[in-house]
């Protein structure tokens, strides 16, 4: 049994007992599995996701999420919480931009084809339901996790390093987050030509605030674990004092992998050990015992005059002329003094989305849909496609739009 679910399913956490399992999910070495739990005398669920190396969430998975969420609703009656938690490694992913590259290409042979044919424009918009279709889903898993939360306390475990775009934005549907003191999250959809399109702006803009919010999704900065707190993501931060185990280069590469797999499942139940306590703390102490971040309080992430300035300076493709398709470790200082270039699709869209907002009088849901749509756009936008191929050669990315698309 791996070692982030057998942790789970011993006698290791004090206070902590596993009761049964309530559903099961496993592709290859992947898996989600949820297990009836108690603490302190109540009684739980934790749902528990892993996908080595870098955690991507697909289709497969989310179908997963969907159906384990579904038990925990039939079940809710017998449970006082849920906590959703997994592996401790150093980065955590959304999709997997290769397989969106591969769709994108074959969308847009199709889409010549039936142009050249005369197809109607709903015929061709349909080619684009690879997309329509994740992004539906991403949408649906933030409505049972909101669903779920207004009928037990929800929380989220961010172990580990760095997580992008799904992998932040699920964790972001809970209503508690315990993070890793090494943790970060980052809103890059920018730097590729999307914005989040799983309610991670609606989630980001309730826990934090318009300023917060306008900020991680138009810099594509990464914002680590003790900000997270200060401007109200997270609500504790537990300190992990151990770096990433590290691969060694022996000249075996298969043992070294070995090695390293073993390692990383050391210290994934090691930071397990840590975390998931916390977590369990959250999840059955008194509301007003609970640590939070009111809008008095609340910090903020940069001044909103220098952030727009940048904004506005790497959103504009002409500024990058001179090093566009270059590998970005040949330019690495002109980039860190200009930063990462921005799509400029995805900059109008997060400004017409965040126009005016207002969180305290938010409809989430109604937020959400319009943010997905917002996304489902972006991903029709023919620059879009120049942003996947730039992160996955890792060259600057030119966003021009091209005459003819």
């Amino acid at each position: 049994m791996e070692k982030s679910l057998r942790l789970i399913r011993s006698d290791k956490i004090a206070a902590y007992k596993n009761l049964a399992n309530l559903y099961e999910w496993r592709d290859g070495k992947a898996y989600l599995i949820i297990d009836r739990v108690s603490f302190q005398g109540k009684n739980g669920a934790i749902l528990c996701y892993y996908n080595p190396p870098v955690h991507q969430v697909g289709n497969q998975e989310l179908d997963a999420y969907l159906e384990g969420l579904s038990r925990v609703i039939d079940n809710k009656d017998s449970i006082n919480f849920l906590i959703l938690c997994g592996a401790n490694d150093p980065v955590h992913a959304g999709g997997d931009l290769r397989e969106s590259l591969s769709n994108i290409d074959k969308t847009l042979e199709m889409k010549r084809e039936k142009e050249e044919r005369g197809a109607r424009a709903d015929e061709i918009d349909r080619l684009f339901d690879w997309a329509d279709n994740r992004l539906k889903k991403g949408i649906a898993l933030h409505r049972s996790i909101r669903e779920l939360s207004g009928l037990v306390r929800v929380v989220a475990i961010c172990g580990g390093g760095t997580r992008f775009g799904g992998s932040a934005e699920i964790p972001l549907m809970a209503d508690f987050l315990v993070g890793d003191s090494r943790s970060g999250m980052c809103f890059s959809e920018a730097m590729i030509g999307l914005i989040p399109g799983w309610a991670g702006i609606a989630r980001i803009l309730i826990k934090s605030g318009p300023h917060n919010a306008a900020y991680m999704a138009k810099s594509g900065k990464e914002i680590k674990a003790n900000k997270l707190k200060e401007i109200g993501v997270y609500n504790e931060v537990v300190e992990i004092s151990s770096g990433f185990p590290r691969r060694e280069d022996t000249g075996n590469q298969e043992l070294d992998k070995a090695n390293h797999r073993e390692a990383l499942d050391i210290h994934n139940e090691e930071t397990s050990l840590l975390l998931i306590p916390k977590g369990l703390e959250l999840a059955t102490r008194p509301l007003k015992e609970i640590p939070r971040v009111d809008d008095v309080d609340r910090a903020n992430l940069g001044e909103n005059e220098d952030i727009s300035v940048e904004v506005a300076r790497r959103a504009t493709p002409g500024n990058y002329a001179h090093l566009w398709g270059k590998p970005l470790r040949e330019v690495q200082e002109e980039i860190n003094n200009l930063g990462r270039p921005l799509a400029p699709q995805s900059i109008e869209a997060l400004n017409e989305l965040l126009e005016g907002c207002d969180p305290s009088r938010l409809d989430e849901y109604a937020f959400a849909e319009k943010e997905m749509g917002a996304d489902a756009r972006l991903y029709r936008d023919s620059r879009y496609r120049a942003g996947v191929v730039a992160t996955l050669s890792q060259t600057v990315a030119d966003f021009r739009l091209l005459e003819g698309s």
